[in-house]
């Protein structure tokens, strides 16, 4: 093989290599574009999950499939952990917020909306323990969303003795045959504390039979059952205050976050509309220079034209005198 055959296959695998290196690169780019706009697109997902994502606020009208839809789309995005781990992390936190919920007869926290009047469902100190402990391991746990799912949990915990204890109060006055008056105004009074709820009224009527017993033996009896009553309204209506109190200042915390958000999605589309505007301004600007190019582009090229076509009939006027002279 000729030196000169064996240079022009040298040159060609270097040739071959350096096209094949330039079309990876070209590759690996199109990959890195393409796996940030992926990125870019799943984090605005998420975020529109929040009311803010910075203190943790979910919106109030999302469900559990939003996220399932969210996860689906990142289950092969490998290169975006950290936004996968994002996601995971509020999956799990709109779950706990959900279950927290569920304890209680309505919905405590929805959105930025904290309800001031609490009535847990039933006594549950295993559930209540076991969100304390999810909520413990969440990344989000020192947002005001998870301080005030902690708060919430500590009122669960705090309903749920007073359940305890009522139900245990109750039971056994139901089961004694001779209940005097006394024993059945306290535990009347432990069960004034607790929150007007459908677990209240379930042991008062538990405890309808003995009251009902008592207030036939004589009318003291019957005066003094009236009297507890109204006491025990009163008693209601001041451990309601007291809760109401506690969540009224976190409430009013709430209402001023909810005014400062609107303000930020007000100047926000007030940019973008801006933005939009000069981006519109821009791709005009750029269309007319375009067409302005071309239309010089092809005003010269007539030019050109007509000074050939000129050029030409001189030089066949020239060649026709010449002829003439000739002859």
């Amino acid at each position: 093989m000729s030196k000169k055959i064996v240079g022009w296959v040298i040159l060609g695998i270097i040739v071959f290599g350096a096209v094949g290196l330039a079309s990876y690169r070209i590759f690996q780019d199109k990959v890195v574009t393409t796996e940030n706009e992926n990125k870019k697109v799943l984090n605005e997902r998420l975020a529109n999950l929040y009311e803010d994502q910075s203190t943790g606020y979910f919106k109030a009208d999302i469900t559990a499939s939003d996220f399932d839809d969210l996860t689906k789309d990142v289950k092969n995005q490998k290169s975006n952990s950290g936004t996968i781990k994002d996601i995971k992390q509020a999956e799990v936190d709109f779950e706990i917020q959900t279950d927290m919920n569920h304890l209680f007869e309505a919905d405590v926290l929805n959105g930025l909306d904290l309800s001031a009047h609490p009535v847990l469902k039933k006594t549950n100190e295993n559930q209540i323990n076991q969100l304390k402990e999810q909520l413990s391991k969440s990344s989000n746990k020192g947002t005001e969303w998870g301080e005030d799912i902690s708060m919430i949990l500590r009122i669960a915990t705090t309903q749920s003795a007073d359940y305890t204890k009522a139900e245990s109060e109750v039971t056994n006055l139901v089961a004694k045959d001779d209940v005097s008056l006394a024993e059945y105004l306290a535990g009347v009074k432990t069960i004034a504390i607790l929150p007007d709820g459908d677990y209240k009224e379930s042991l008062l009527a538990k405890l309808n039979p003995v009251k009902n017993n008592l207030a036939n033996q004589n009318d003291s009896f019957a005066s003094k059952i009236q009297q507890s009553d109204s006491e025990m309204a009163n008693a209601e209506k001041e451990y309601q205050e007291r809760q109401a109190q506690a969540l009224a200042a976190r409430n009013k915390e709430l209402i001023e976050l909810k005014k400062t958000l609107a303000e930020k999605q007000k100047t926000y589309e007030s940019y973008q509309r801006l933005k939009e505007s000069l981006d519109d301004s821009k791709k005009e600007k750029e269309s007319s220079s375009a067409e302005d190019s071309s239309t010089s582009s092809s005003s010269s090229s007539s030019s050109s034209s007509s000074s050939s076509s000129s050029s030409s009939s001189s030089s066949s006027s020239s060649s026709s005198s010449s002829a003439e002279d000739d002859d």
